[in-house]
């Protein structure tokens, strides 16, 4: 299971949460590539709301280069 913004020990911007579930939400009902790039295009720019570098990174690293699969063995 992919990690939701509240499962962070750390607080998630409203708005950066907000793309990461439709992010997620995406990535289940497995839309085209195409479509798919919107919402990774979202997450990129609403997670630099993140006050602090190191927690932006974190998530950053997790959603738009596919950490999540990598923790979960989906993914190269």
């Amino acid at each position: 299971m992919i990690r939701r913004p509240q499962d962070w020990p750390f607080p998630i911007p409203q708005i950066t949460a907000e793309s990461i579930d439709e992010l997620i939400d995406a990535l289940h009902r497995d839309v085209s590539d195409s479509t798919l790039s919107i919402y990774y295009d979202a997450v990129d720019g609403c997670s630099r709301e993140m006050e602090n570098e190191d927690q932006e990174m974190m998530v950053r690293e997790y959603y738009l280069h596919d950490g999540w699969a990598v923790k979960h063995g989906t993914g190269a």
